[in-house]
């Protein structure tokens, strides 16, 4: 018989955190075909996982993620979709309020210098 277990993730590290506009955001989602972000406590968040090499491998066995980019977008209300202006791209988004890592992630975001940036509007 096979034996289940749950190995909690006990840290997140993170290198680099970016605030965008969101009509930068929603062209960048398009360009790269992005299917789905992610809404949670205020803001759109999209993680983009460190490359997976052996040693990241091993980290994340022990309990680490590690996350190369975050970018959010402060978007106070959550909407299934979110349609870019600039074209006909619609983003469907995934409200992870029910989801404890990801509401951590946002409050840690809020603690963050770039979460008190303001962003320049490039529309």
């Amino acid at each position: 018989m096979t034996e289940f277990k749950r190995k909690p993730i006990t840290q997140v590290l993170v290198s680099e955190v970016i605030q965008d506009n969101i009509e930068n955001f929603l062209h960048i989602c398009r360009i790269t075909g992005t299917p789905h972000a992610i809404w949670t406590k205020g803001m759109i968040i999209i993680v983009h996982p460190a490359r997976a090499t052996e040693k990241i491998v091993e980290r994340e066995f022990d309990g680490s993620r590690i996350y190369e980019l975050v970018v959010f977008v402060n978007y106070p209300n959550y909407t299934k979709t979110i349609k870019w202006k600039e074209g006909t791209f619609e983003l469907p988004l995934r409200n992870y309020t029910n989801f404890p890592r990801f509401c951590e992630l946002a409050n840690w975001i809020k603690q963050q210098p770039e979460w008190k940036q303001k962003v320049e509007d490039t529309s």
